[in-house]
């Protein structure tokens, strides 16, 4: 696709793994009005994560950096 034709993020996600998962999801709260994909946990990995739209569009998952929950 061209450029002059795609929509910010579009084929893009950033992926995160964080060391303290419930204040990465505190802070993003704080930032967006609404998640893409509300907390969860992942059946495959079984860390906890949530992925949102970063102000430009593009997609951001957060995920917990181990299996440990707390």
């Amino acid at each position: 696709m061209s450029p002059d034709h795609g929509a910010p993020g579009n084929g893009l996600r950033l992926f995160f793994r964080v060391d303290d998962f419930d204040l990465a999801l505190q802070r993003a709260r704080s930032l967006v009005s609404r998640f893409e994909e509300e907390p969860h946990l992942n059946s495959n990995t079984r860390t906890k994560e949530f992925l949102l739209r970063d102000p430009d569009g593009y997609y951001v998952k957060i995920s917990a950096l181990s299996a440990g929950l707390k």
